[in-house]
């Protein structure tokens, strides 16, 4: 179903703030409030922790509204036009998340990713490398989605590049894997039963990837 691109904007506006709003609500309440970080780390930590996760659930749903709607498709596929829109903001979302992080990358903020001489470890440099490659291949996409590059592609190449997203995301999980999985497994970081960002992240990409191989098997099965 086609919608004024004037109102896919306006919705995906909404849904972007209503993200936004949510994640750094959720990151405040669990890193100043219960954990007492600082609110001096507020404008740039805190806020990059939303900005990953707000990433993240944008362009998870940009994956998710095609499983959706093949399986309830009255309250779905109306709203499949949001998709591109999504993923557009999102990767929009994704590049804020990189410059920040890139100005935080230092020992001060991520210490269990350095050796003593100020060298990232090896966690440290994974974590970047996948973090490095999705980014590249979410930034692809989004070119090959400007509607003048698009017209220029054959139908089914644009469809394989932009099947590479999910292996983008597959590379985001474990980027945050490697960040956070420390701390899935500590009782003192469930305080409240708060679960840290990154595993949200995890979580959610996992259900995003799960909805896809359904989509696939019962594609196989029909």
């Amino acid at each position: 179903m086609d919608e004024p691109k004037s109102v896919g904007w306006k919705e995906t506006l909404i849904t972007v703030l209503i993200v936004f709003g949510l994640s750094l609500f959720y990151a405040i309440i669990r890193y100043n409030i219960v954990r007492n970080v600082s609110f001096d780390n507020l404008p740039l930590y805190i806020v990059n922790k939303a900005v990953a996760l707000s990433a993240t659930i944008l362009i998870g749903l940009s994956f998710l509204l095609g499983p959706l709607a093949r399986f309830f498709k009255k309250q779905f596929i109306p709203h499949l036009y949001l998709r591109k829109h999504l993923g557009v903001i999102g990767f929009g979302v994704a590049a804020l998340h990189a410059v920040m992080s890139l100005i935080l990358l230092n020992p001060a903020y991520y210490p269990r990713f350095y050796l003593e001489g100020g060298k990232l470890n090896l966690a440290g440099e994974s974590a970047m490398l996948f973090g490095i490659l999705s980014f590249l291949i979410f930034a692809a996409i989004s070119v090959t989605s400007i509607p003048p590059v698009e017209k220029q592609m054959h139908p089914n190449q644009w469809k394989l590049v932009q099947r590479f997203g999910y292996l983008a995301y597959v590379f985001v999980l474990v980027h945050v894997a490697i960040m956070g999985y420390g701390g899935w497994f500590r009782i003192e970081s469930w305080q409240y039963g708060l679960a840290s960002i990154s595993l949200i992240s995890a979580l959610f990409i996992i259900f995003v990837l799960t909805m896809r191989v359904l989509v696939i098997a019962f594609s196989k099965k029909s």
